[in-house]
């Protein structure tokens, strides 16, 4: 089921990233992200979501945060354990050009009733951390809507390669939330 959102999550002179729509599933959620860099350069829209999860030293960052404290991040090779209470977020692919760029990620489970909070972060293009919070509500009365399309299937056991850790704000959210 769809979830009509537009949430700006970041804006400078120079860069946009948004949270441009959702749609629920019975066991999690797909987001929509966009951004956008005016001039390219030093970095370039494209190259901020290279790789399985990012990748290199000049990605950005995506995280989330439930309301009961679970989180999860774009560069969070962690998988789901075998009860689904592990927050994950999985690329779900994208592409564009220096200039811009969308992307989803796939999260799971569905939030719990509460906030969720998106933060996100561009190191190399000078972007700090920064926090939008969400009702969880629309994510989760969408997703008790879903079509079940087939019974549940076995746990897989793959899990997604490793790829390097960018150098973290110490102190801040990312660096909290992947310790």
């Amino acid at each position: 089921m769809t979830v009509g959102i537009d949430a700006a999550l970041v804006r400078t002179d120079d860069i946009a990233i948004a949270l441009s729509g959702a749609r629920a599933y019975t066991q999690g959620i797909e987001l929509f992200f966009r951004l956008h860099v005016r001039q390219p350069g030093s970095v370039s829209a494209i190259g901020a979501m290279a790789g399985p999860h990012g990748g290199g030293s000049d990605q950005y960052l995506l995280g989330v945060e439930f309301a009961d404290g679970r989180t999860a991040t774009n560069i969070d090779d962690s998988a789901a354990d075998d009860n689904s209470t592990t927050a994950v977020l999985m690329s779900g692919g994208g592409g564009g050009s220096p200039d811009f760029s969308s992307y989803t990620y796939y999260l799971t489970p569905v939030p719990p009733p509460g906030r969720l909070s998106i933060i996100v972060a561009w190191p190399a293009a000078g972007i700090g951390e920064h926090r939008v919070e969400l009702d969880a509500e629309p994510f989760r009365s969408a997703a008790e809507r879903a079509q079940v399309l087939w019974p549940e299937q076995p746990t897989s056991t793959w899990s997604p390669p490793s790829s390097p850790r960018p150098d973290l704000a110490p102190g801040g959210w990312f660096a909290h939330a992947l310790n």
